[in-house]
């Protein structure tokens, strides 16, 4: 086993001293990201078990700047057969002989945490996927994750989808996002900067503010897929209130209701029984996991 610290400083580019109550909701919320990474980093490195953590707060710096400097102290056990080819790995990967100029593999797993809530939340808030900033940001640190720990981004990605695939992770992760924004949007997305990081405004004003989901009791994911076939079924056409419904292969087995979206039109899909198509697809948040309810139909290939 082996036992390392290593720091992981967030500092928030505030103008002036930061309301206590906005200060301990994101040290709330910090600790809660950082909990989720520590859970989540056996997954991503091979081998790797984390027998113990503790998370402290180093120094804590109210005024302009708002700094809060961590300390994730942790336990780590190795498979046998990887004693000799993880320690080494790890001063890498932790970057822990070097404290000045570090980007830690825990600090960029919690900016993933924080911002896959974040662009999950902003989803749910619009009610459609969207090329944003919050997206960029997440695509930007699975591709560096994935480059840190040898794996694909898709298996990268893949481990934070079953992370946040149940309902207590997600309502955890929704007032965790809510939490650590406080201080930044209090200003107006002002820059936050993680480790040497920065994450600027143009993508904290993407962050759906609380009152935009703190009410939605379902969360909705919603997830894009291209050229998925697509077994159509024309549900009444006689009544006027009723419209399509669909059987999206290799994604789930039922029929679910459809909606096109422009430019998308009736004529792409009458007298069709199958057709190949990008699609979203709307999942609601139940006590089993996500569940698929609805298809967004963005484009019919011929």
């Amino acid at each position: 086993m082996v036992s390392i610290t290593v720091p992981l400083r967030i500092t928030y580019d505030t103008k002036g001293a930061t309301p206590v109550v906005d200060i301990i909701a994101a040290l709330e919320a910090a600790d809660s990201a950082i909990q989720d990474a520590i859970s989540l980093l056996p997954s991503l490195i091979s081998g790797l078990n984390v027998e113990r953590s503790e998370i402290n707060v180093h120094s804590l710096t109210q005024q302009s700047p708002l700094r809060e400097l961590f300390g994730v102290s942790l336990i780590l056990a190795f498979q046998d057969d990887l004693t000799k080819e993880i320690p080494p790995m790890l001063e890498d990967i932790f970057k822990i002989k070097i404290p000045e100029s570090y980007d830690s593999v825990v600090t960029v797993v919690t900016m993933i945490v924080i911002f896959y809530g974040a662009s999950f939340l902003r989803d749910a808030a619009v009610k459609s996927v969207q090329d944003n900033a919050l997206r960029r940001q997440v695509d930007a640190l699975i591709s560096q994750l994935a480059a840190t720990t040898g794996r694909t981004e898709s298996d990268v990605r893949k481990v934070f989808d079953a992370k946040y695939s149940r309902p207590g992770p997600v309502k955890r992760l929704a007032k965790t996002v809510g939490g650590f924004f406080a201080p930044s949007q209090r200003e107006g997305a002002v820059p936050v900067l993680f480790d040497r990081q920065e994450v600027g405004s143009e993508v904290i004003r993407e962050v759906p503010y609380p009152r935009e989901f703190s009410a939605k009791e379902d969360f909705e994911r919603y997830d894009p897929y291209s050229m998925v076939v697509l077994e159509i079924h024309a549900q009444d056409k006689d009544k006027a209130n009723t419209g399509w419904a669909a059987v999206p292969k290799g994604i789930s087995e039922k029929r679910l209701r459809m909606k096109l979206m422009e430019p998308v039109t009736a004529m792409d899909l009458w007298a069709r029984d199958q057709i190949r198509a990008d699609v979203t697809i709307i999942s609601h948040l139940t006590a089993n996991g996500y569940d698929p309810a609805e298809i967004h139909v963005t484009r019919v290939y011929d």
